[in-house]
């Protein structure tokens, strides 16, 4: 196990929180130093996922978001068809340098990376638990398996298969 919290803050859209508990992988986020979640996306998880947000394990950060919408990134929300939790998502994204955004929105993705964000979703969390110790590459397998049967991430098997097998090549 990782022996110290990583100094990493993240901004999260619903998805990775939602398809994490689903897989039961929810507990990786306890790595994270602050796990900031916007109102909006934290309704969104309720809906769909019976999470209590309080706790120590957790650094959670529920925040109302209050800043002006910038302009530019206003415009590109609506081109790009974004809800309103990824749109507040964003805009905390505006002043948490150095943060990482969670989203599995293949849309939310390109917005925030063509804002220059650094951006990871639910794979690429599960994936970073093997090189912060969190999980073995077995158990990390085990969890993309998951995603196919019990997770309601859209992902193409393919691409999960891809993964699994990359993941245990680096094992033998």
């Amino acid at each position: 196990m990782a022996k110290t919290k990583s100094a990493i803050v993240v901004v999260c859209d619903a998805g990775p929180v939602i398809h994490l508990d689903e897989v039961g992988c929810l507990q990786l986020l306890e790595d994270f130093n602050r796990v900031i979640l916007p109102d909006t996306v934290q309704r969104e998880i309720q809906d769909h996922r019976d999470i209590s947000f309080e706790g120590p394990n957790i650094a959670w950060f529920l925040v109302k978001p209050s800043l002006p919408l910038d302009a530019s990134l206003d415009a590109v929300c609506k081109l790009f068809s974004l809800d309103a939790g990824e749109i507040e998502a964003l805009s905390l994204m505006q002043n948490q340098p150095g943060a990482i955004f969670l989203t599995d929105d293949a849309a939310a993705r390109i917005v925030a990376s063509k804002l220059g964000y650094r951006v990871h979703g639910t794979i690429g969390v599960l994936v970073r638990a093997i090189r912060r110790d969190l999980l073995n590459p077995e158990e990390v397998a085990d969890a993309l398996r998951r995603i196919r049967d019990t997770s309601s991430l859209y992902i193409k098997d393919s691409l999960l298969d891809e993964v699994r097998s990359k993941i245990m090549q680096s094992v033998k």
